[in-house]
């Protein structure tokens, strides 16, 4: 990535409160929330998810666990009660957890999907639930995509009028959770698709629940949210 792109390690990532209440209730519906003991907040961002997991599931030990520094001192700025945990997935030993949840973060670990699933797999409990929002493989992803090459090559500048622009598009989000997107413009993420599902299922993640997941911009590439159980 070109170095003009600010690094996402060094950035901070508001979420929406609306979409992190959202996603709470589907995971908690789909797994049973009263036999939650562990949960995890993948990619934690400053906490949204991770809080509502905390106070729909009071009796559960809650984590959050997030690459960038900004995002964790802002979290832990925001909540106590939850362990708020600065690291590189991939590289942190926690869990197991009854619950994993990761809002828009599976795709842009840069792992090979293999190595992702096994991680993911080790640190559920058996019979755990893994609930997951990306984007999948499909034409208008791969569209999005192109063009998200095309504005890699443009300078910095670019940035500034993008945000000027989804300030007219997007009046009810606020110009710093906007801003805070900005990176993610310059991104080109894995797809989901057959391929990667068959890695899932050989990590033995099963898969219960394919559904179509709301996009809040017409910038970030579609999602649908999924749920597996880690077979015992």
């Amino acid at each position: 990535m070109p170095e003009r792109v600010l690094r996402l390690r060094d950035a901070g990532f508001r979420g929406l409160s609306g979409a992190a209440e959202r996603l709470v209730a589907y995971a908690l519906e789909r797994c049973g929330g009263q036999g939650v003991r562990a949960a995890l907040d993948l990619g934690c961002g400053t906490g949204d998810v991770a809080m509502r997991l905390h106070a729909a599931c009071p009796q559960a030990e809650v984590t959050g666990v997030d690459f960038s520094a900004a995002n964790i001192a802002a979290a832990q700025a925001r909540a106590a009660g939850i362990g708020f945990v600065w690291a590189d997935y991939m590289d942190w030993h926690g869990g197991p957890f009854d619950l994993v949840v990761s809002d828009g973060v599976l795709h842009l670990i840069a792992v090979p999907v293999p190595l992702l699933a096994e991680k993911l797999a080790g640190d559920l409990r058996p019979g755990g639930v893994l609930v997951a929002t990306l984007p999948v493989a499909g034409a208008p992803n791969r569209v999005l995509l192109a063009l998200r090459r095309l504005y890699r090559r443009l300078p910095s500048s670019a940035d500034r009028l993008a945000l000027a622009f989804a300030m007219l598009l997007y009046r009810d989000i606020p110009r710093p959770l906007l801003r805070d997107r900005l990176p993610y413009l310059r991104l080109l993420p894995r797809l989901f698709g057959a391929t990667e599902q068959q890695d899932f299922a050989a990590a033995g993640l099963r898969l219960l629940h394919d559904d179509v997941w709301p996009s809040p911009s017409m910038a970030k590439l579609r999602h649908r949210v999924m749920v597996w159980r880690r077979e015992g």
